[in-house]
């Protein structure tokens, strides 16, 4: 429990020192919310649509997706991709998260056990904030794959606009990077963050701006979720219950 005294905002606290877990919940997934959709950052996910778009909506995706089959995929490439593939499958991910998260929360407080348990809960966040728009953009875009037609976008006659893979495999990836502070660290895991979807332009299941909007989906929640976390106080003050008596606790958040 001391470890989950130290990351908790002050606002999960009721005047009487106990924990409010719906109200712990509720607070850091609204503001998660607040940040993904405010005006900075749907700025941001236009930029990225629009550069997407003119990638589909061109002959362009198609000729880098012909380039990269003929020059660049072979036996090598399709064995990293067996491998790179598993980071986007949800399936595979999501237990791995929730599975850190529960060691950050009963293995003790060391560090090993708190940076895992920080992670695994912040991946877990990253994908709620994402997933409603990645799932929406993927039909109203309305892409195809390449062996199944174009990738001009003709809104809701496919569901592939958006890489799923491509997002999902970028997420534990950029949440790590930043929890780092150490560049050769930072700029390794946003490489490995690239792998998922380089996966799939591989295989032939996805045009190039499609993997790529999947990986700014990504970056953006990874984003929006982390501004919440460097919004709360380090230090924070609250009254706490104690034997015969009311106390104060001291809460550090690193």
């Amino acid at each position: 429990m001391v470890m989950i005294l130290l990351i908790l905002p002050s606002s999960a606290w009721t005047e009487e020192g106990e924990y409010n877990w719906e109200d712990k919940v509720k607070n850091t997934i609204c503001e998660d919310y607040k940040n993904f959709y405010s005006i900075g950052n749907l700025e941001k996910l236009a930029i990225g649509l629009g550069a997407a778009g003119v990638l589909a909506n061109t002959s362009a995706d198609r000729e880098i997706q012909d380039r990269y089959q003929e020059s660049v995929r072979n036996k090598d490439t399709d064995n990293l991709s067996t491998v790179t593939k598993m980071f986007g499958e949800g399936v595979i991910t999501i237990p791995v998260y929730l599975g850190a998260a529960l060691f950050g929360e009963f293995a003790g407080d060391v560090e090993l056990s708190s940076t895992t348990g920080e992670w695994g809960k912040r991946c877990l966040r990253t994908l709620l904030v994402g997933y409603p728009p990645v799932f929406f953009l993927q039909r109203a875009l309305g892409a195809s794959r390449p062996d199944e037609g174009g990738s001009g976008w003709s809104p809701f006659s496919d569901a592939n606009g958006v890489s799923g893979h491509s997002f999902n495999g970028a997420v534990p990836f950029i949440t790590a990077a930043k929890m780092t502070d150490n560049p050769y660290y930072k700029y390794g895991l946003y490489f490995a963050s690239t792998l998922g979807g380089i996966s799939r332009i591989n295989d032939n299941a996805h045009y190039f701006s499609q993997a790529a909007l999947g990986w700014w989906m990504a970056y953006l929640a990874a984003a929006s979720m982390n501004k919440t976390e460097t919004k709360s106080p380090k230090v924070v003050v609250a009254p706490a219950a104690i034997r015969n008596g009311v106390g104060v606790m001291v809460m550090f958040r690193f």
